[in-house]
C-alpha cells in the first residue's frame, strides 16, 4: 500500500513532464520569427522616416522641376505648401508667388497663385510632372508689358489690361498641346502713337495649340476708329507672327490712316493686308 502512494505522484509527474517537452516553442523563442519582426519594425521605421522627409521636403527643392527659363528667389514653408519671392519666367517678374498642394475635380495637384507691382497677377491649378495639365487659369497682364515685350521696334504704347482664362489646357516640354475653351480678352483697349491716339473697342480672342506646339490666338476687334482681324503664333522659343486685315473708320486720325494705305493694297471690302514678326523680348535683353 504504502509504494504504491508513492509511484503515482511519480507517474504524474512525469506525465506533466512530457508534455511540456513536446509543445512548440514560443514566437518569443523562435529565431525566425524574431528576425522576420525585427525586419518589419525597422522597414516600418524607414517608410515613417521617408514619409516625413517628404512632408518636410523644404520648398527649395521646387527649383529642379521648374521650366527652362524660370528662377526663383527666396522661398519659406516646403514642396507641398510655401512660398518665393522674386520669381521670373519668360521675361514676367513675380513678387510673390503661392503654391499649396490639394485637389480638383478629385484630381491632386497644386494651386498656385502669384502677382507683381506691375499688376501682372494670376492663379490655376497645376496637375502632372512630364506632361502637365492646367485647370482654372487665369491671368492677367497689362498691356503695356506686353508691348515692351513684343518688341515692336516703333514708338507704340499700350494701354488696358490683357486676360487670359484657360478652363483646361494641356503642355509639355515641346509646348503647348491642348488648349479647351481659351480665350482672351483686352478691357479698355488703346494705342498710342506719334500717328495718333486709337481708341479699341474690347479686343477678343480665341486661344489654340498648333501641331508644332505654339500658342495660338484668333483676334477680332471692331471700334468707331478701326476693324481688325487676324491670327497671331507664338512659338515655344518666342518668335511671333502675326497676320491679319486693318480697316480704319472715318473717326480715325488721318496721319494713322495714311500710314496704314501705304502698308499695301485694299481688299475688295477695304481691308489692308498687315504682316507682324518678331521676338519675344525677355527681360535679360532688354
Amino acid at each position: 500500500m504504502t509504494s504504491a502512494r508513492i509511484v503515482a505522484p511519480r507517474a504524474r509527474a512525469l506525465s506533466r513532464s512530457s508534455r511540456h517537452s513536446t509543445a512548440p516553442p514560443s514566437e518569443s523563442t523562435n529565431p525566425l520569427r524574431c528576425r522576420l519582426n525585427g525586419q518589419l519594425a525597422r522597414s516600418g521605421d524607414d517608410v515613417s522616416r521617408l514619409f516625413w522627409l517628404l512632408l518636410s521636403a523644404p520648398a527649395r527643392l521646387l527649383a529642379l522641376a521648374l521650366p527652362e527659363g524660370a528662377r526663383l528667389g527666396e522661398t519659406t514653408g516646403t514642396l507641398w505648401q510655401g512660398e518665393a519671392r522674386q520669381a521670373s519666367w519668360r521675361g514676367f517678374d513675380i513678387a510673390h508667388l503661392r503654391w499649396e498642394f490639394g485637389f480638383s475635380s478629385w484630381l491632386p495637384g497644386w494651386h498656385i497663385a502669384f502677382s507683381a507691382p506691375s499688376g501682372l497677377r494670376g492663379q490655376a491649378w497645376l496637375h502632372g510632372l512630364n506632361e502637365f495639365v492646367v485647370r482654372e487659369g487665369r491671368l492677367v497682364i497689362p498691356a503695356r508689358t506686353i508691348g515692351q515685350r513684343l518688341a515692336l521696334g516703333i514708338p507704340l504704347e499700350a494701354r488696358g489690361q490683357v486676360m487670359l482664362t484657360l478652363p483646361e489646357a494641356r503642355f509639355n516640354a515641346g509646348g503647348c498641346r491642348q488648349i479647351s475653351a481659351g480665350a482672351v480678352q483686352w478691357q479698355d483697349a488703346a494705342l498710342t502713337s506719334p500717328a495718333g491716339s486709337l481708341e479699341l473697342a474690347q479686343v477678343s480672342g480665341k486661344l489654340s495649340c498648333t501641331p508644332a506646339g505654339a500658342l495660338a490666338i484668333a483676334l477680332t476687334q471692331d471700334s468707331h476708329q478701326l476693324s481688325l482681324t487676324g491670327q497671331g503664333v507664338l512659338t515655344p522659343d518666342g518668335r511671333y507672327t502675326f497676320n491679319g486685315m486693318l480697316q480704319t473708320r472715318q473717326a480715325a486720325p488721318a496721319l494713322l490712316t495714311l500710314l496704314v494705305a501705304q502698308t499695301g493694297r485694299k481688299d475688295k471690302q477695304g481691308r489692308t493686308p498687315w504682316q507682324w514678326q518678331g521676338q519675344w523680348l525677355s527681360e535679360e535683353k532688354k
